[in-house]
């Protein structure tokens, strides 16, 4: 049995469930209503969900070491940095919103058991500096931003990519749709399309749900469509997150295969490309020059003290400020210009003001990493996790 056949036979027997966020950006379908929450808590409509923020609009996160239901494992040093989201005097809960007693008296709110914190760094309703962040010399957990992910319909998954949320399949491919003007029940029929690329089927029990239809194809076969946009796989993609399909031409009318994008990821300012190296893909600058953050957080505590209060003069002459121009604006969320005691403004991603160094000769290096066995210099990956084998993101 060929891949294709089995591709097919595979989704014949998914069953569609409650109804699922649209592709690409805008506001979930009426299907996916808003949840409830505490008049404390703004939820802030994404393409795949909501982001759960205090009234404030800052951002609210949960730590991964929070595995016990109603407890919190971010105290003394943690929690100077991850501040508690603290719950008042009067407050009212339900099955999903609760309040939970933690060690030194005080209430902190929680969200299906996991409690929410702030990040001390953040400053603005637009930063998210927090997220995939952890604290301290050593990395102890990861925080990520308290999300209400919107249900999608089962057999239908959402996952983050290198360009945003996507939906995929129950194996987490991505899906994908053709762009321009198209005639949905005759794509890729008879094979028009070649291999590539195969429609994701409907069961035969499955219905019309919001944004998410079904049309028969002129083969016979039952298709999801989302706004009247066929949904397909795409062969070259081997593993989940992959989004090579992304782009391809579709030779049909002209245009391109693009994949079904629910939430399209934060843009970098203008002047950060990607590059690769023999470590990954990593930002820089437009002239090829590796981009490292600095956190003195992570120094030990003798270290610390040494550069506390510091801006430049502590550092080596190796390293490089990243300055920004008087006309230059953050896009928010990882990005941000920070105001020296000078007047001069240095760029800053979650909150770590941005160098590049001087050993760095030729595009793809990165020899500034971690020099001198100081972990207060970090790599930024375009994945956002850490150098592969630190388990460490910047």
């Amino acid at each position: 049995m060929t891949s294709k056949v089995l591709a097919l036979v595979k989704n014949c027997f998914l069953v569609v469930g409650v109804a699922a966020p649209i592709l690409g950006i805008g506001p979930l379908t009426k299907a996916a209503e808003q949840p409830g929450s505490p008049s404390v808590i703004i939820l802030q409509e994404k393409g795949h969900g909501w982001a759960i923020k205090d009234s404030d609009g800052m951002a609210l996160y949960t730590y991964a070491r929070d595995v016990q239901p109603g407890k919190s494992s971010c105290v003394e040093d943690c929690a100077i940095i991850w501040p508690s989201f603290l719950a008042s005097e009067e407050y009212e809960t339900d099955d999903n919103w609760s309040v939970i007693n933690r060690d030194d008296g005080t209430k902190q709110w929680a969200y299906r058991g996991k409690p929410l914190y702030r990040y001390s760094v953040d400053q603005l309703p637009i930063d998210t500096y927090g997220e995939g962040s952890g604290y301290g010399t050593f990395l102890r957990g990861r925080f990520d931003l308290a999300f209400i992910p919107a249900p999608p319909p089962a057999g239908i998954k959402i996952q983050k990519t290198l360009i945003g949320y996507v939906a995929a399949d129950n194996e987490r491919m991505t899906l994908y749709a053709p762009d321009g003007e198209i005639d949905p029940g005759s794509v890729c029929v008879n094979n028009t399309c070649g291999p590539d690329w195969s429609p994701m089927l409907a069961p035969w029990a499955a219905h019309d749900l919001g944004e998410w239809k079904i049309i028969s194809r002129q083969d016979g076969l039952r298709q999801w469509t989302y706004k009247g946009r066929p949904l397909f796989n795409y062969a070259y993609d081997v593993n989940p997150r992959e989004t090579n399909g992304e782009g391809v031409e579709f030779p049909a009318n002209g245009a391109s295969w693009r994949a079904v994008v629910l939430q399209q990821r934060p843009p970098y300012p203008d002047w950060v490309t990607v590059h690769n190296t023999d470590a990954g893909q990593m930002l820089a600058t437009l002239d090829g020059k590796n981009i490292y953050t600095y956190d003195p957080s992570r120094l030990r505590q003798i270290e610390r003290e040494r550069v506390a209060g510091c801006e430049l003069e502590c550092l080596d002459a190796e390293w490089i400020p990243i300055f920004a121009s008087e006309a230059q604006v953050a896009p928010g969320g990882n990005w941000a210009i920070f105001t020296l005691s000078d007047g001069s403004r240095q760029w800053a991603y979650k909150g770590r003001r941005l160098f590049t160094n001087t050993r760095d000769k030729t595009q793809g290096s990165f020899l500034g990493y971690r020099h001198g066995g100081s972990r207060a210099w970090n790599i930024v990956m375009h994945s956002e996790d850490g150098l592969v084998g630190t388990l460490r993101p910047p």
